[in-house]
């Protein structure tokens, strides 16, 4: 009896962390996937710069030209505000989408929607200014853009897992991971914190290397 309750108990162990291992394996597919179509955005959003009509470009270059009047104006307080405010509203998307049992396929979207409009604005940046636009990208564009793809990432993985069990389960379908709306939360919440930092590094970024960027 009692070599029966080892062997019970080093099994459950065996188990758990053979569920764990299948859990993380998934969660890791689901990461590349959705770089997979991070990237597949970002070639679009290239791609469509490059074969853009003039008036497409010069709607680009009021846009801009905008942005950077508007962020020269505000106080670094004030940047970062509305950084934050704009990762939060899209964190947002796929926390509330992955409540929804149809939800999965936006989810693929928002990375690919997120990737064309970095490469929208990287390639544009690149074919207007060259190298000085290569420098704003690099130094004040991309680090917080990633930091906040990152976040964006670790958001939809979680919200696909959620989508799908909600799925399986009004299919009364067995699924290897139970949705857990705590978990879910602490997640979106885990992302948030990803985002704010994001928004940080973006408005510290800006106010040390926007002196040597003056776009006319």
């Amino acid at each position: 009896m009692k070599m029966f309750r080892v062997i019970q108990k080093r099994t459950g162990r065996l188990q758990g962390y053979y569920h764990w291992n299948e859990k993380s394996t998934a969660s890791h597919r689901q990461e590349i996937l959705l770089l997979a179509f991070f990237l597949t955005g970002l070639l679009l959003g290239a791609f469509a710069v490059r074969k853009s009509s003039s008036v497409l470009l010069e709607r680009l270059l009021s846009l801009f030209q905008n942005y950077t009047v508007v962020k020269s104006e505000q106080s670094p307080g004030a940047n970062f505000c509305s950084a934050l405010f704009r990762e939060i509203v899209f964190l947002g998307v796929p926390l509330c989408v992955g409540l929804c049992a149809v939800g999965l396929p936006m989810l693929y979207v928002l990375p690919l929607t997120y990737g064309a409009g970095i490469g929208l604005v990287g390639t544009y940046l690149y074919k207007t200014y060259a190298l000085k636009g290569i420098g704003y990208c690099a130094l004040i564009f991309y680090p917080g853009k990633i930091l906040s793809f990152c976040a964006l990432v670790y958001a939809c993985t979680e919200a696909v897992s959620m989508s799908r069990g909600l799925m399986q389960g009004l299919l009364q379908k067995e699924s290897g991971r139970q949705p857990s709306f705590s978990e879910y939360c602490r997640t979106f919440l885990i992302a948030a914190v990803c985002a704010a930092v994001a928004a940080a590094l973006e408005t510290a970024l800006y106010a040390v290397f926007a002196r040597y960027f003056q776009f006319s």
